[in-house]
């Protein structure tokens, strides 16, 4: 019986020993995030989308570029399977649907009024301050080394209940983004050739209106996938 109490209390030290560490390790790494895109003023990547739909068992798959810049500017330009484009001035938000001829124009705090990574990465974010983080219970490390981190709004978001970013070990840059909704569904979308403070014109973020085209005011919330 000693032999069995000693044993637990051995493991219990253990565990802490290891819990404490793993904090501290994961307070560092968010830490670095935070610090690395408080250091950038522009972003470029090509990104692929993989959109699963549980109901439906499908996948959807999409690829582009992406382009954000402080303060709250970004763009997303869809090239497969549909030229769509989402692009934001920091003030105004535009969702254009290529192939339906459509354009829905909504205002960003109305889009973006919970914390996502895409606030983040566009320099309006703070990680600490808007999620709960902690490494993945599925893994701590995804099949390339990266760190998985939850992400948990503290504030509760009815779209996303979950958030996963890889996170690079080297250069502590996200590579991967897992958007989990409450329904099972997950997005994921993941990030290459990325490359920061190139100068990105302010020309890039305003939505040039073409011609023979609807457009919709929206006043209302409106989710997008590639959040």
């Amino acid at each position: 019986m000693k032999n069995i109490i000693y044993s637990l209390v051995f493991f219990i030290l253990i565990s802490f020993t290891a819990s404490v560490a793993q904090d501290k390790q994961l307070d560092e790494i968010v830490t670095g995030v935070q610090a690395n895109y408080e250091k950038i003023n522009d972003f470029h990547a090509k990104f692929t989308q993989e959109a699963t739909v549980k109901a439906l068992d499908k996948v959807q798959k999409s690829d582009g570029e992406v382009w954000f810049k402080k303060p709250g500017k970004m763009r997303w330009n869809y090239y497969r399977p549909a030229k769509d484009e989402i692009v934001s001035d920091g003030i105004t938000l535009w969702f254009y649907n290529y192939q339906e001829k459509q354009a829905i124009k909504s205002p960003v705090d109305r889009v973006m009024d919970t914390p996502t990574t895409t606030t983040f990465l566009s320099g309006l974010g703070k990680i600490k301050e808007q999620f709960i983080a902690k490494f993945s219970t599925e893994n701590q490390f995804d099949e390339n080394g990266n760190y998985l981190i939850d992400l948990i709004p503290k504030e509760g978001d009815e779209d996303y209940n979950k958030v996963i970013i890889a996170v690079d070990k080297k250069s502590m840059f996200v590579r991967d983004i897992y958007l989990y909704d409450p329904f099972g569904n997950l997005t994921k979308v993941s990030l290459t050739d990325i490359k920061i403070n190139k100068g990105v014109p302010d020309s890039l973020f305003k939505f040039k209106i073409p011609g023979g085209i609807e457009i919709i005011e929206s006043h209302s919330t409106v989710q997008h996938n590639s959040r």
